[in-house]
This record gives C-alpha cells, structure tokens and sequence, in this order.
C-alpha cells in the first residue's frame, strides 16, 4: 500500500478528459470571419443560417496538448490524441448551434504513463484513471444517456464561442493493488474563462483552422473512499484543459 499511495501522489494531476470544437474548412472560415469586431449582426446570422443549413453532424478529435491539474499537485502534460466522438448539430431560435454527442462513441483516453507525465517523467504504471461508466439511473437524467458520460452545450458561429455540458464517472486504479471508489466529475468546458477556489483556467475560441482550446474547473467530491479524500484533498478544484478539433458534415 505504501507503493501505491507513492505512485498515486507521483498522479496526482488528474481528471477529466473531455472534448471540443473544430469545424471543416468552410465552416471555420465563416467562424473566424464572424470573429470579427466589424461584423454586422445580419451577417452572423446568415453565418449560423448556413452552418444549419449544411452541417447536422459533427466530429470531435481531442488533440496532444492537453493539460490537467487537481488540487494543489502540479499540473499534468496530458496527451488525448485519438480520443473523441461523434454527435448532431441543429440551429436554435436564438442562432446558436447546440451540439450534442452520442454517449456511446465518446472515447476519452486514460490517465496513465502512456498519457500523462509531469515535468517530462510519465506517470509510473500501473496507475490508472480510466472514465467508466455509471450504474444505470446513478445521477442521469439525459434520457437512454444513463452510461454515466455526458457532452452537449452550444457554439455560438458568430464568435467561435463554445460551451459543452461534461459529466463522466473516473475510477484510480494500481493494478490489482488498489481501486478508488468512482469520483463523479461535472463541469462546463468553455472556450472562456474558468474560476474555482484553487483553479483558473482561459480557453480558446474556435479558430480558422478548426481548433479550440476548452477549460473547465469542477469541484470534485468527497467519496466514500477515506484515502482519496486525504490524498486529494477531497473536496477540491480540477482543472481540465482540453486541445481538440471538430469536424462537420
């Protein structure tokens, strides 16, 4: 147990992995263009018209540089390169688009040495902080969503502006030493400004070239995991910076 609470503060920087926006080359243009302070209003609506009208689908591809922080530890270099999913795009009255991704194709990768170290060093195996699902009806309440992950919210295409609903279950494993009780994290991943108690976090707008940079600060709780608590301070800030693209179609 020793090893294991020596290897669990080497992983300290944990949490979420989540997702974010990129838009094909016609799309992103019309972003980047509406980002602009000259930009008349009946243009930006024409712009949300037009990813309407052409786009119903989307493609999520979380990216290498990625960042992740719990607490008071370091922050972790997070790679979630080949993470992501697929979802549906439709056009509100108010001109935004609310994306909204399948639970099912949502793909996040693990925490562990093959992604995530700090300053350089991986995280020693075998630490592990996989996303699994939650029990049926444990805290869902998204209709058929109840697989315990969540990822849905709005880009506005006038601005590049991007807010998406995060809600998954992570479990800290050692092997077949040790397995934490789950930690249910919920945050909202914005291409804006995120404050918690400890944590704070500036995202990116969706750019021409597809790309945004996502922040979100959760309070994670206490488990009924007496370790965790004390090793992580439970309960305290995560931080999560997210590197991704989206793709329509």
């Amino acid at each position: 147990m020793q090893l294991v609470r020596g290897g669990l503060l080497a992983a300290g920087g944990m949490l979420i992995g989540a997702a974010a926006p990129a838009s094909t080359a016609q799309a992103a243009a019309a972003v980047a263009a509406a980002s602009e302070p000259a930009l008349a209003a009946g243009a930006a609506t024409e712009i949300a018209a037009a990813a309407s009208q052409h786009f119903s689908k989307v493609l999520l591809s979380t990216l290498a540089d990625c960042e992740l922080a719990v607490s008071v530890f370091p922050t972790f270099s997070y790679n979630a390169a080949g993470g992501g999913g697929t979802g549906s795009v439709t056009e509100r009255d108010d001109g935004l688009l609310n994306i909204v991704f399948d639970p099912a194709t949502l793909n996040i990768p693990p925490i562990n040495a093959q992604h995530a170290s700090i300053i350089g060093i991986p995280i020693p195996p075998p630490l592990n902080i996989a996303i699994v699902p939650q029990a049926s009806g444990a805290g869902c309440c998204w209709g058929k969503a109840a697989r315990g992950l969540r990822l849905e919210g709005t880009l506005d295409p006038a601005t590049g502006r991007v807010d998406l609903d995060f809600l998954a279950s992570f479990e800290f494993t050692a092997g077949p030493i040790y397995r934490a009780a789950p930690l249910t994290v919920a945050t909202t991943l914005t291409t804006e400004a995120s404050d918690g108690v400890l944590r704070h976090g500036v995202g990116e707008r969706l750019r021409a070239d597809g790309r945004a940079r996502l922040v979100g600060v959760a309070r994670v709780p206490r488990t009924t995991d007496g370790f965790l608590n004390t090793f992580l301070m439970l309960p305290t800030d995560a931080l999560a910076v997210l590197s991704a693209e989206l793709k329509f179609s």
